[in-house]
């Protein structure tokens, strides 16, 4: 262990060569780091980095463990702010730490031959070894944290940006053209000719991105998360989409042109909550529930319908047989008035099925015989079913 005096001795030596070795170190970083030669705006800010880093190191060790400051590391903004602007300059950070190694090694090789040429016992001088690595490994220490500072908030910065995006995109009424394309350049999205708005509840947001292609925007807004998902149309895409989310309870809506994402985004979320209702697995394409996504776009219409054709009717029936003679309208309209297929579904007498058709005809007048009868029919049993 190096005594205070030696310190202090050592200290008084190399304080008045500060600026000689200063110019020393630098030349060993740029010749060891060749990228330094252009590092932030040139040379001169790089040299009072040096001499930030070296200054530093004589304080710390003139203070010795005695100092109440001992672990406070001189100048450390400096250091912290170097790995940051790495990060914004895009280069790694692999360089900056190389480049603390050299100017350590340099420093090193620069106080014992000025020791030695002032006397300095060499014991004294080779005892510093761990103390100037140390340091140098405090430097180190401080750009790597300034570097991670940095890329924590270009990672929030990109989260925001592609909230945003996603909000104009599904807002209603839409963005305009110029909104929804600096949006895009802030998020660092290339927007495609073409979108599908994908919606999901629960699901993580980042288990949900990571189901989907690379260059789909995902983002939670208002407690719903969305994906805007581009070119759905591609050859094999929306197949190889809707397989990746198997099992994930989600919508997607129709394929439209990127200004028009309010409107799958609403049928996606129609889509959504038509899976909620039914219970079935995910995810749904709202192109394969056009219907059932038109009734709940109006749920008070769908109500009033299923009450005036079907409900208020046969409310007139006894109240055992009002539900067999709703299933048994429902398998007839599908089978378009077909007796024994019917029958062969539900498993009675074609007499039995005759029969119950006989009092739908009674209670339901008209409508049996009429293709808008049948589809009002039609369209209440699905919005029936929704409802339950």
């Amino acid at each position: 262990m190096v005594s205070q005096d030696a310190r202090t001795a050592v200290v008084d030596v190399l304080r008045p060569t500060i600026g000689a070795l200063t110019d020393e170190v630098l030349d060993s970083v740029v010749a060891a780091v060749p990228p330094f030669r252009e590092w932030s705006s040139g040379r001169p800010l790089l040299r009072d980095g040096v001499q930030h880093g070296l200054v530093g190191f004589l304080d710390v060790l003139e203070r010795g463990r005695g100092g109440e400051d001992h672990d406070r590391l001189a100048a450390r903004d400096v250091f912290f702010d170097l790995g940051r602007s790495e990060l914004r300059a895009g280069r790694g950070i692999g360089s900056a730490l190389a480049a603390y190694r050299a100017g350590g090694q340099a420093a090193w090789r620069a106080m014992v031959a000025t020791g030695h040429g002032a006397g300095v016992e060499p014991a004294e001088l080779y005892a510093l070894t761990d103390a100037i690595f140390a340091y140098i490994g405090r430097l180190c220490a401080a750009t790597v944290e300034g570097y991670t500072y940095e890329q924590s908030l270009g990672a929030l910065e990109r989260v925001d940006a592609r909230r945003h995006l996603v909000e104009l995109a599904i807002r209603e009424p839409p963005a305009s053209a110029p909104e929804l394309a600096g949006a895009a350049a802030d998020a660092g999205w290339r927007a495609p000719a073409t979108v599908a708005v994908l919606a999901f509840g629960d699901e993580r947001t980042a288990r949900v991105a990571s189901r989907l292609p690379a260059d789909a925007v995902v983002a939670r807004v208002d407690g719903t998360g969305f994906a805007l998902v581009g070119d759905p149309d591609g050859p094999g895409r929306r197949a190889t989409v809707v397989q990746a989310l198997a099992g994930l309870r989600a919508g997607l809506g129709p394929t439209v042109a990127v200004a028009d994402a309010a409107a799958s985004a609403r049928l996606a979320r129609r889509a959504l909550a038509l899976l909620d209702l039914t219970g079935a697995a995910g995810p749904v394409c709202a192109d394969d529930h056009r219907v059932d996504l038109l009734l709940l776009g109006d749920p008070s219409a769908a109500r009033a319908l299923v009450d005036a054709v079907l409900d208020g009717p046969l409310s007139l029936a006894p109240a055992a047989a009002r539900e067999r003679l709703i299933e048994t309208l429902a398998v007839w309209l599908e089978y378009q008035g077909e007796v024994r297929p019917t029958a062969r579904r539900l498993h009675v007498h074609p007499q039995t099925v005759r029969y119950r058709v006989a009092q739908l005809r009674e209670l339901l007048g008209d409508r049996l015989q009429s293709a808008d009868g049948r589809l009002e029919l039609e369209l209440a049993l699905r919005a029936r079913r929704l409802s339950r």
